[in-house]
């Protein structure tokens, strides 16, 4: 299969429980991942931006995808994440990137995309139009940063996403946690929003719910159906890089078998093996 993702690399200082780890982040985290679970007959594409000082932490695992797509800036996001287990993480940015040039890509040639809103500014509502005309693949969309605005000091903030349905329509795959799922319209329920989003034309919805474990909605005999699976109670802090990682196991596994529940067991057995070696 050729695949390709779509997102903006950042480099992190995590901040949990009186320590600092410096990492590469964003769409770094989907592409590990990617290389891990991927069949050596896939063809893997990225678009994304590096820059000189930080490259030789993303190139490594950059290097072994089709690079054709990743544009070189002056600098990428700079990314202060300040991590509480009992709320969620707080996020500051120190600069804002360019959205990414997906123009030269002939995106008809491939047969699924995941695109990961890291930043929120990855690409446009329009650019993802774009993306929808030229393709008949599997478009994944993990909504993440678009749905928290950046304030004047830097800090995301959850925002109701105004055009919410311009961006969906174009999209097969959603992924949210609880807070970005709130983000998608004002409904009474979490099945009202569910209910809208498939009006709009999704076809499968992730909704993450941290310790609590994973949710899929999806549509079978014009009938909503839903599996849940819970988490193991893993002990950790650092959860950063976990949403990326459930996102793009569920999407290879699913462009792969088409299995709903196969597809939700791995996102959430690799996502456990990730935390566990990070412990």
């Amino acid at each position: 299969m050729k695949i390709l993702i779509v997102g903006h690399s950042v480099f992190d200082t995590i901040s949990f429980s009186r320590k600092q780890v410096f990492s590469p982040g964003g769409i770094f985290y989907s592409a590990q991942q990617l290389l891990k679970i991927s069949f050596p007959d896939d063809e893997l594409f990225i678009c994304t931006q590096i820059d000189d000082n930080s490259k030789e932490h993303f190139l490594p695992i950059y290097s072994e995808f089709n690079t054709e797509f990743i544009e070189k800036v002056d600098s990428i996001p700079s990314v202060k994440l300040i991590l509480d287990n009992s709320s969620e993480r707080k996020e500051i940015y120190f600069n804002t990137p360019s959205k990414l040039n997906i123009n030269k890509i002939n995106l008809s040639d491939f047969d699924a995309i995941l695109i990961n809103m890291i930043t929120g500014n990855d690409i446009t509502a329009e650019d993802l139009k774009l993306i929808r005309s030229q393709t008949s693949g599997i478009i994944f969309f993990d909504i993440h940063t678009l749905s928290r605005p950046m304030n004047q000091s830097g800090e995301r903030i959850f925002s109701q996403i105004k055009n919410y349905e311009e961006w969906l329509r174009n999209i097969d795959i959603l992924q949210a946690n609880e807070n970005e799922f709130e983000t998608l319209g004002v409904f009474q329920s979490e099945m009202e929003r569910v209910n809208n989003l498939f009006e709009i034309g999704v076809k499968i919805i992730l909704l993450t719910k941290g310790l609590n474990g994973s949710k899929v909605f999806y549509k079978k005999d014009n009938e909503i159906k839903s599996y849940f699976i819970s988490a193991k109670k893993i002990k950790t802090t650092n959860t950063v890089g976990c949403g990326d990682t459930f996102g793009v196991t569920f999407f290879y596994n699913y462009i792969r078998t088409k299995n709903v529940y196969h597809s939700l067991s791995e996102a959430v057995e690799k996502t456990e093996e990730f935390l566990k070696k990070r412990n």
